[in-house]
């Protein structure tokens, strides 16, 4: 009985044994993985450090380029206004010089209304007061040479147009 005992735990000694090398193989197969998967994380951690390197040089070109075409716009803008300020200046003195036209047109046209009938025709003794005649005005006096230059043909224009 004591050789069935010994037999017995001989038979559990090598089985435990065994387990114990399944044990050991199964752990040295997940150790090699382990291993391999390391690397490909050294090798991704690399990359992905890479990517980021680059993307951290290329924000900072994009800021670059932000800050040189913001500076560029911002001239840009200066000049706008720059040339808003003289074409408001130009328009208030083009607003000044055609209201000193207009003026000196109306006086020119009221000198003209006032000596012509003089000039041309005596004024009748005394017309009927129904007559088409005593209510309009005379014609204005023509000038013997036509308007040479395009700016005398437009004050021309305008002249006609007040009439």
């Amino acid at each position: 009985m004591t050789a069935w005992i010994g037999i017995i735990l001989d038979v559990i000694l090598i089985c435990a044994v065994g387990a114990g090398i399944v044990q050991a193989v199964r752990l040295i197969r997940q150790l090699r993985d382990l291993r391999a998967s390391r690397a490909d994380m050294d090798r991704f951690v690399r990359d992905f450090n890479g990517a980021v390197m680059r993307a951290e040089a290329g924000i900072k070109g994009l800021r670059a380029a932000a800050r040189e075409s913001g500076d560029d716009l911002e001239k840009l803008v200066e000049k706008a206004l720059l040339i808003r300020d003289e074409l408001n200046f130009i328009v208030e003195s083009a607003d000044g010089v055609a209201e000193r036209l207009s003026v000196a047109a109306t006086g020119v046209m009221r000198n003209e209304r006032s000596s012509a009938p003089k000039a041309e025709e005596p004024k009748p003794a005394a017309a009927p007061s129904g007559s088409a005649s005593a209510s309009t005005p005379p014609p204005a006096a023509k000038t013997d040479a036509p308007p040479t230059s395009r700016a005398e043909k437009e004050l021309m224009q305008a002249l006609k147009k007040l009439n």
